[in-house]
């Protein structure tokens, strides 16, 4: 029987831990290796929405060490908060994207420092309630990834559908998940179904839309990815969300 190379004991030895702003959970994890990222770039051309999250989910749920650990169960901010300091142990702090200016277009490389964002705190973690016309109350929950696993399915997401259409497809049931329940004067409506949710976030105006939009945005938490930066060519002043996206990695 041959003996087992020596560098076994040497690979895979390193392990981090940290803190998540929503749970409080101490997670442990290692930094993504060789073989996950080569797993990760099969995707590379991938443009389901669906698919690409699962890809990441694979990708942090094989980096985590903690027993137990289930990604179903995980704050989508804290899933998010996560990621980043898995890209952080393997890559290091420094990011580097492409943002298009808002007034020119042109292309600018940008780099931050991701020890650098903020941290935000969740207030707390109850149901929020907007209230809309016709005494309609929203109750919207601070969703899991297991809320999302079940709702935002593949088939919302069409190979055939252009940009914009999946872009708009994808708000409409970001903000679908996040309901958790609807009260009106004729009482409570509890698990409802993603196709009643679609349906109640399709047929309200606009301006009712807005204030479910808002709350949603306020109930985020982790890593603020919010980023300033003046153009280079004509110095206007833009803000842009860091990307996240699947060569977050490369």
């Amino acid at each position: 029987m041959s003996e087992k190379p020596k560098f076994l004991q040497h690979v895979n030895v390193y392990d981090f831990t940290c803190e998540l702003p929503g749970s409080k959970q101490t997670v442990q994890f290692k930094p993504v290796t060789t073989g996950q990222i080569k797993k990760l770039l099969s995707y590379e051309n991938e443009t389901n929405y669906v698919v690409q999250e699962q890809a990441l989910d694979d990708l942090i749920s094989s980096s985590v060490l903690s027993d137990g650990f289930d990604i179903g169960e995980l704050f989508i901010y804290d899933r998010l908060f996560l990621l980043l300091e898995i890209r952080k142990k393997t890559k290091g702090e420094i990011l580097e994207f492409q943002l298009n200016c808002d007034k020119c277009n042109s292309q600018s490389l940008q780099r931050v420092n991701l020890d650098s964002l903020e941290i935000v705190e969740p207030e707390n973690l109850d149901n929020v309630i907007v209230e809309l016309s016709n005494d309609i109350k929203v109750h919207l929950r601070h969703m899991k990834r297991k809320h999302q696993q079940q709702e935002m399915l593949p088939r919302f997401f069409p190979k055939n559908a252009t940009d914009r259409q999946l872009g708009y497809m994808f708000q409409v049931l970001f903000h679908a998940c996040a309901i958790d329940k609807i009260e009106t004067p004729s009482g409570i409506d509890e698990e409802l179904s993603i196709k009643d949710k679609i349906y109640f976030v399709e047929e309200i105006p606009m301006h009712e839309m807005e204030k479910i939009q808002k709350s949603v945005d306020s109930m985020g938490f982790g890593w603020k990815l919010e980023y300033g930066y003046d153009c280079i060519h004509c110095k206007h002043e833009n803000k842009d969300m860091i990307p996240i996206q699947q060569n977050f990695f490369g």
